[in-house]
């Protein structure tokens, strides 16, 4: 297995092709592209920027710089870390996580444990695409996500929230548009 490429120690030298981990231009990558590599030691962090919810559909994701890791209000991330293997003739296996980020607060949607580091990105997809579609909702009808809010994801993982913070869906009243909640 090889490791994301993002000139982690160690790691062999990065695919330089259109829409794979280690595009100069650093952009989007097949998240499909993904499964059987290994996220380095410290994880790693997907934006998800197209999520449909049927197998083969879009599914595509900006792998995140390792240093300043950070999303704003609107945004729906994976985590990915690395596990040890149980035992001697166990394999490693992949943690996964999918995240929102709401008025600046990052929310955990769901977690996956001990998942087969090739089969990971088809048994998140549906959880995925439905976070995205809520998110985008949520903006459609005002809700207050806050996209100018930052969070520093590898700090504010730790404390991360459950549920969607209190106030964030109501939205603002706006020209033909009546406070709703």
């Amino acid at each position: 297995m090889t490791a994301f490429p993002e000139g982690h120690p160690g790691d062999p030298a990065p695919t330089r092709g259109p829409g794979s981990p280690g595009d100069p231009d650093g952009g989007d990558v097949d998240v499909l592209y993904l499964a059987g590599q290994r996220p380095a030691a410290a994880g790693e962090w997907l934006l998800i920027t197209a999520a449909g919810g049927l197998p083969g559909a879009e599914f595509t994701a900006r792998v995140l710089p390792a240093a300043g890791r950070q999303a704003h209000g609107g945004d729906v991330l994976v985590r990915l870390a690395p596990e040890p293997a149980a035992g001697p003739l166990e394999l490693p296996t992949v943690g996964v996580s999918g995240w929102a980020v709401i008025d600046g607060l990052l929310i955990l949607v769901a977690a996956w444990d001990r998942q087969d580091p090739d089969g990971w990105p088809e048994r998140i997809r549906a959880t995925v695409a439905f976070a995205m579609s809520v998110v985008t909702e949520l903006e459609d009808h005002g809700a207050g996500l806050g996209p100018a809010q930052v969070v520093d994801l590898d700090d504010d993982a730790q404390a991360a929230t459950a549920g969607v913070p209190a106030g964030a869906t109501f939205g603002e009243a706006g020209p033909g548009r009546e406070l709703r909640r």
